[in-house]
């Protein structure tokens, strides 16, 4: 916990002059960044729904373990990323601020510009709104796959029997290996293997809490 304290008071030095930098962008609508902004809001205010706490935790499991430390932007994620690149190994470092920002304005050209303002945006976001309603509004307007976009329409979709753990783990899976059109079985094992590895994950953490409460 301390540590935890520790890490958002050094994210928050780091951030601050990027802030600036937003507000900037924000108040001269630099690159549109004051529309993006608003059309953001607008979609959160519109499609945020309530989701089982579960979900929601595999969400930050799966794509973004430094979620409840950042504002939006994971600098030490970021430097990660580009090591990993130069040795050969291309890694994301988008946060789900980031994320939900990069669905809503459907930009998703490859280019430094480009994720710059996202990141911009999605330190904005951050600031406006809470980490819980911005992984809700993104769950419900995400890619999952064909003729899933957004959380209700692959329920939908699946018609789930049972909505646990396992379902969650395999919900969150998707978002990094979306449903083609045709299922085959290449692309079945690789959401399984990333939903244990979520589940895992969420289980150890579960384990580490409970023994903290208990000892």
């Amino acid at each position: 916990m301390a540590t935890n304290t520790i890490l958002r008071i050094l994210y928050l030095i780091i951030s601050l002059p990027f802030l600036l930098i937003s507000f900037l962008f924000y108040i001269l609508n630099i690159r549109k960044t004051r529309e993006y902004f608003n059309l953001c809001l607008e979609v959160a205010n519109i499609r945020h729904q309530n989701f089982d706490e579960r979900l929601i935790y595999c969400l930050y499991l799966g794509e973004d373990k430094r979620n409840n430390i950042h504002y939006g932007v994971d600098f030490y994620g970021i430097i990660r990323a580009l090591l990993s690149t130069f040795r050969g190994n291309i890694q994301g470092a988008s946060t789900i601020e980031q994320q939900f920002v990069r669905t809503v304005t459907g930009r998703y050209d490859k280019n430094v510009s480009r994720k710059i303002e996202e990141q911009i945006l999605a330190l904005l976001v951050s600031i406006k709104l809470s980490k819980k309603v911005i992984a809700e509004s993104y769950l419900s307007i995400a890619f999952f796959g064909t003729s899933m976009n957004g959380y209700i329409a692959l329920c939908c979709n699946l018609k789930p029997q049972i909505y646990d753990l396992e379902f969650y783990a395999k919900v969150i899976a998707r978002l990094k290996y979306p449903q083609p059109s045709k299922v085959d079985t290449y692309w079945k094992k690789k959401i399984e293997r990333r939903s244990l590895w979520i589940i895992k994950q969420y289980k150890s953490i579960e384990q580490a809490e409970s023994k903290l409460l208990y000892d």
